[in-house]
């Protein structure tokens, strides 16, 4: 008998069905909902998920691992196979919030004028019963104007709105919409090679990195701001590549203050730098060292030495399996801290937590030298990259 420690069971209509042959559930912290995927096979006499129960699309169910919630959502595709002497189901499915991404803002203006991004978020996922929840201190500037053009899905819409914020979208189990700003998450464990770390796999690249990143913009000219600071309005944040390699990005709204463009080239500027490492871990069963289900947003420290590592770490996606070959498994990717806007001590011990944002300013870039350094060392993870606070001069 399955322990309920290990027993993966789909509640729906007020009903249990366990039994699973496999089972595959996926949290995803900057993504818009969560996964499961859900297979059976034939046993004879038929059991009840057979000849009592039809899965539907469309049926909303809760998910349960371990005796824990793990998604709150609905089937999307019931999956049939069969022949002489088999007979299979595979149910995948999505976090509740799904019904509300992928679809469309409808009222007679779509305007949001003069609002947060908090506001903005709550107004249209209001009519699907979903919440905007804050993870962190959310960046409060209002749009002077925002407009969600007619079709636009909302998670695009909303996106567009939070990257000149400096703000991550996200989900959670529960079915609820994350803001994900400046926070402090609690350092809940840790991965150590050679004891709780059945694989790992660790890369370290500067493929997505630059040496500056730009953001250009303009504003409307008014009679004490005219010409060239309406019309050619820039703003730039060092990047982490040791090689002249600029990346200028078109403000995806219409800006009113220098401030604003600041902020946005030094989002931009974190989520490239943030590429630079990718850890992922296997670890054995589903809960963390508390007894929960591992979860998503929360730091481990991981140690190990094959992969030159000795950081905390942040959660960004956290996948629960079992099947009959290997049992209960946790799959957690990993990213830096600060990568995701977490703002605790970026190496354990470490007391000076990394700034919240990159060094902005709004000067041209020197003429680039004809020949470039030498290539870059090796990336290490001994602290983030040397960005301070934003310049304001």
């Amino acid at each position: 008998m399955v322990s309920i420690r290990e027993e993966a069971v789909i509640r729906i209509r007020g009903q249990n069905f366990g039994d699973w042959e496999s089972v595959w559930v996926q949290h995803r912290w900057t993504e818009g909902y969560p996964l499961f995927r859900f297979t059976a096979v034939e046993r004879e006499p038929y059991p009840n998920l057979w000849t009592k129960q039809q899965f539907n699309p469309g049926e909303l169910v809760e998910i349960y691992l371990g005796g824990h919630l793990a998604i709150t959502g609905m089937i999307l595709t019931r999956q049939v196979a069969y022949d002489a002497n088999n007979h299979a189901i595979e149910l995948h499915g999505v976090g509740r919030t799904w019904k509300a991404v992928r679809a469309s803002h409808i009222d007679k203006t779509g305007s949001f004028d003069k609002m947060n991004l908090q506001q903005i978020a709550n107004k249209v996922l209001a009519p699907f019963g979903i919440r905007a929840v804050p993870v962190g201190t959310v960046n409060p500037r209002p749009f002077d104007r925002a407009q969600i053009q007619p079709g636009e899905p909302i998670w695009t819409f909303l996106e567009n709105l939070a990257r000149p914020r400096g703000v991550i979208l996200g989900s959670d189990e529960k079915g609820n919409l994350l803001l994900i700003d400046n926070h402090a998450n609690p350092t809940i464990g840790a991965l150590v090679e050679g004891e709780n770390i059945l694989k790992c796999q660790s890369v370290f690249s500067i493929k997505e990195t630059r040496s500056d990143h730009w953001v250009a913009a303009q504003k409307p000219a008014t009679d004490g701001d005219a010409g060239t600071g309406a019309s050619e309005m820039r703003a730039r944040a060092p990047g982490i590549l040791q090689v002249y390699s600029p990346q200028l990005t078109p403000a995806e709204q219409p800006v009113k203050t220098m401030d604003e463009l600041k902020e946005r080239a030094a989002a931009e500027a974190l989520w490239s730098n943030g590429t630079q490492i990718d850890v992922t871990i296997t670890v054995q069963g589903w809960f963390d060292p508390y007894g929960r289900l591992w979860k998503v947003g929360d730091n481990v420290h991981v140690r190990s030495p094959m992969a030159i590592i000795d950081n905390k770490m942040v959660i960004e996606y956290a996948t629960f399996t079992q099947d009959r070959n290997a049992g209960s498994l946790t799959v957690l990717q990993l990213k830096a801290p600060w990568a995701l806007k977490d703002q605790s001590p970026y190496h354990v011990g470490d007391p000076n937590p990394p700034p919240a944002e990159p060094k902005v300013d709004d000067k041209p870039p020197e003429d680039p030298k004809p020949v470039e350094p030498d290539p870059p060392p090796a990336p290490t993870l001994e602290g983030p990259p040397p960005l301070g606070g934003v310049d304001n001069n």
